[in-house]
């Protein structure tokens, strides 16, 4: 299973700025993260990952006080329908525990859609590669890195 040092080593080779922040306690949701950070949900990012209709495994990224619309995700993906992977499949695809999940240094290569609000504030937190661990980084060098397809698949609450 993948950790936070297989987020920073992957980082640091790339030559992306960023700070691991350990927290001091679990932080499975992005209310959670939000809080134990002190920032608001909306600068925390989801990292999701889907099950197209044909089985393709998608990620999607949207920022924490919205949730992903499974019919603009599919429509997107040209796909009928997305499901939310299960725990056993996160982990298989991510290498990362569903609440861990960073949007990179992931066990296989798969695709990205990323909501345009997650490259909005200047910084953003995201799965660090554990529940007690985020990834502190410049939205634009997380973009950069990521090179996503941005397109418009968060339902805000």
């Amino acid at each position: 299973m993948r950790s936070c040092s297989d987020v920073r080593d992957y980082l640091l080779q790339e030559g992306i700025s960023h700070e691991i922040v350990h927290l001091p306690s679990s932080s499975s949701t992005a209310q959670m993260a939000a809080d134990a950070l002190g920032v608001p949900v909306g600068e925390v990012v989801k990292s999701l990952v889907f099950l197209l209709d044909d089985a393709r495994p998608l990620m999607a990224l949207v920022t924490g006080d919205a949730t992903v619309d499974t019919d603009a995700l599919a429509r997107e993906a040209r796909a009928s329908r997305a499901t939310l992977a299960k725990g056993e499949q996160v982990l298989e695809l991510t290498g990362y525990r569903p609440g861990a999940v960073p949007p990179c240094a992931l066990e296989t290569d798969v695709p990205l859609i990323a909501d345009p609000c997650v490259f909005m504030p200047d910084v953003v937190y995201c799965g660090g590669g554990s529940t007690t661990t985020m990834l502190k980084v410049r939205s634009a060098d997380l973009e950069a890195l990521l090179k996503p397809r941005k397109l418009p698949i968060a339902q805000r609450r």
